[in-house]
């Protein structure tokens, strides 16, 4: 599963800088990753292709009870220590055994899912859907979701996207993400772009 990518800028977009209007999300320090249920079965695929299902029990365990519906789901594993990320504890899932996530790591830092995207539903390919109605099919998926599961907060107001980044910056949220709400999705392209919390102080008119 080829997922979109972001390009780094160096100012903020303004609302309408993007087709069919910005659209402003948090951009996380943990993991990309698409989720893939089909027939019941769930498995969990990084960027780059490897499966990490073994690696997060304790999320898959959760889309095990919550995921009712075949999809596909783009978003972010993260693990929370307090109110701060911990990139630490992801790395450590990577070099242990599964029987070590299971019995130590997943107890002592359990891992959360972060979904900002909706690529499939009940096994129909909606990537060429604009941005703005995936996301409310994913926000209608989502209704029932409970930690660890959540949905990542979108806004079309760049003043209210800086609020969150101020309020967040301190956990370790690395800037904003932003995208077009009119726009398809498009594996393996970087039309969406990212811009860290230096660059977020400006804002591009448009």
């Amino acid at each position: 599963m080829e997922l979109e990518l972001a390009k780094a800028v160096e100012q903020l977009p303004g609302r309408n800088g993007l087709p069919g209007g910005s659209r402003y999300e948090l951009k996380y320090d943990g993991y990309r990753c698409a989720v893939v249920r089909r027939n019941g079965t769930i498995r969990l695929w990084s960027r780059n292709g490897t499966d990490l299902t073994d690696k997060f029990p304790d999320v898959h365990k959760a889309l095990g009870a919550q995921l009712e519906r075949d999809c596909v789901l783009d978003g972010e594993l993260v693990v929370w220590n307090g109110e701060l990320l911990d990139f630490g504890s992801l790395q450590q899932r990577m070099i242990n055994s599964a029987a070590t996530i299971r019995r130590q790591l997943a107890p002592k830092r359990p891992a959360s899912y972060v979904a900002f995207d909706l690529l499939a539903i009940d096994q129909v390919d909606i990537r060429m859907m604009r941005l703005s109605d995936r996301q409310r099919r994913l926000s209608s998926l989502a209704k029932p979701w409970r930690p660890p599961l959540q949905l990542s907060p979108v806004t079309d107001d760049p003043d209210e996207a800086r609020e969150w980044l101020d309020a967040f910056s301190y956990s370790g949220v690395e800037g904003l993400v932003v995208k077009g709400a009119g726009t398809r999705y498009h594996p393996g392209r970087r039309d969406w772009v990212k811009i860290n919390s230096i660059g977020v102080a400006s804002v591009r008119l448009g």
